[in-house]
């Protein structure tokens, strides 16, 4: 009985991390507008690009229902090639809408920062945005929703 005690401690110390590892290898699910899907909390945030090249974050409940604007506070960041720009944001129905549209061309870092409210600790997603459409999920690349679009697997983007 000690063995088979000491079997089960040890293949839970071995396999027991890339057990809880895998949990974290959840497949990406795409954004209702086809945007990036943020993992904040308590809602999902989409960061999406309209096609006037403004920006827009969209809050949603587990349904994926649009949630409406109350105490939410975003701030995005661009990290262009020309310098960092803070985007002026507005309340646009249930979405927040930069007034004016991004940089020109792709290959750099948007940081979008959401808190829940004035108090709350900030959230921070980096989003490299690159305009190309993959050919598997026919979305934007800084929206993929494949699983080749997790983090430095995309190679051959247009600069």
């Amino acid at each position: 009985m000690k063995h088979i005690l000491k079997l089960i401690v040890i293949t839970t110390l071995i396999f027991g991390p890339a057990i809880a590892a895998d949990d974290h290898n959840h497949k990406i699910i795409p954004g209702p507008q086809g945007g990036k899907l943020l993992e904040s909390e308590p809602q999902h945030a989409e960061f999406f690009v309209l096609s006037n090249k403004k920006a827009s974050v969209t809050f949603y409940d587990d349904a994926m229902k649009p949630v409406a604007i109350k105490s939410q506070e975003v701030k995005i960041t661009v990290e262009a090639k020309s310098g960092k720009v803070a985007l002026e944001l507005e309340k646009v129905g249930d979405s927040f809408v930069s007034k004016t549209t991004l940089p020109e061309g792709d290959g750099y870092r948007v940081v979008i920062q959401i808190k829940n409210d004035a108090a709350s600790k900030p959230q921070n997603f980096r989003v490299d945005y690159h305009t190309e459409i993959c050919k598997e999920c026919n979305r934007a690349e800084y929206a993929c929703s494949c699983d080749h679009g997790k983090e430095g697997a995309h190679t051959g983007h247009k600069h």
